[in-house]
């Protein structure tokens, strides 16, 4: 007999990582037609702005604003009908949600409504430092954690250990096309959202550019408003304003690198950088903070980590990569480093915690 899964998420934009994950998921369990006896639905509250990366998907969209403070309202007031209704709809096996408010509604309302449904948390964020409640930690039936280190902070809050499984993230590492290197260990990257001194904090790598030494460039790509460029620009020295462009958001970011040594990365804290995963299966060496969670797992013989903060850090460590000092890792090595994360190992890791294999 078949088995079915539901995946319920939030309103997001479309630009994120979460976004990422989840389209790499319908990809690595080809959720429109497997063949494990199991038919997958997703679900979203809310709907996207940019619809495209939902395409993979057999999927139900609850559309209603883009508007924070309505969508705050809504989720006060619709949300626990709507989980409710999908729920008594689906009388899914499992039931699996990337929401703390989402699952806590639908371990609550499943023993009335579909008692055998199994409510799985599956966060993309660190738990401590995104805060989440202690009273949504005791409303799921099993945790997928994302990183050791998320795996820890479950276990360091009281959640048991036969509830948690580790599933890591999946990234496409077969047929994809290796980013050529510069040759001259002096071209950077960066991917993502581009903040000043948020959770992706670029005002540090502005500030460690500032005293880089030799020739160099960085690219940024990523979505920035006006007020952050102009913050970013107004620390920036008259050779790093010089050095650095802002190429904007891509949905297909990679096919418009033509070349990199290494991608850069200055987060406060993270859930499972994918960013460092894409660029090390495509040979691009990978630099990090070693911020909660997910780098330290990741970096391994592919890049470098410093301490977040320590800017001089930083500053050395690019220094000793532009003048030679330190000469990073062949792509080969760099994307024989990011295996254990591709789609064929994370279906496996799926399908054991869904007790499928």
């Amino acid at each position: 007999m078949n088995k079915k899964a539901v995946i319920a998420i939030p309103y997001l934009t479309g630009k994120g990582g979460t976004e990422t994950v989840i389209k790499n998921f319908s990809r690595a369990l080809n959720v429109r037609n497997t063949n494990k006896n199991i038919s997958w639905k997703l679900v979203s509250f809310w709907g996207t702005k940019y619809p495209e990366w939902l395409s993979g998907w057999n999927k139900t969209v609850y559309n209603f604003t883009e508007s924070r403070s309505i969508q705050l309202i809504a989720y006060i007031f619709l949300l626990p009908f709507l989980v409710a209704h999908v729920l008594k709809k689906e009388k899914s096996d499992f039931f699996i949600a990337t929401n703390p408010i989402i699952w806590t509604l639908a371990f609550k309302f499943k023993k009335k409504v579909s008692p055998n449904t199994q409510v799985i948390a599956w966060y993309h964020y660190s738990f401590k430092m995104k805060k989440v409640k202690r009273r949504y930690l005791s409303c799921a039936d099993k945790f997928w954690a994302i990183s050791s280190g998320i795996q820890e902070e479950l276990l360091s809050v009281g959640v048991s250990s036969k509830k948690i499984d580790l599933v890591y993230n999946p990234v496409p590492t077969a047929n994809v096309k290796t980013i050529p290197r510069s040759h001259k260990q002096n071209h950077f990257i960066y991917i993502g959202r581009i903040d000043y001194d948020g959770q992706k904090n670029v005002s540090e790598l502005i500030k460690a550019f500032n005293k880089l030494k030799g020739d160099w460039h960085c690219d940024f790509y990523g979505s920035i408003t006006l007020e952050t460029k102009k913050k970013l620009l107004n620390i920036a020295s008259k050779k790093t304003m010089n050095n650095i462009s802002f190429k904007g958001f891509y949905d297909d970011v990679w096919n418009h690198i033509e070349k990199a040594d290494a991608l850069i990365l200055t987060s406060k804290y993270e859930g499972f950088p994918m960013v460092l995963c894409e660029a090390a299966s495509r040979g691009v060496s990978i630099i990090s903070s070693d911020c909660p969670m997910g780098p330290k797992e990741i970096i391994n013989n592919n890049g470098y980590l410093y301490m977040p903060g320590d800017i001089k850090q930083l500053i050395f460590l690019l220094n000793q990569i532009v003048s030679s000092k330190i000469i990073l890792p062949s792509p080969k090595q760099v994307k024989e480093s990011v295996q254990k994360f591709d789609y064929k190992k994370y279906a496996v890791r799926i399908y054991s915690s869904l007790n499928l294999n």
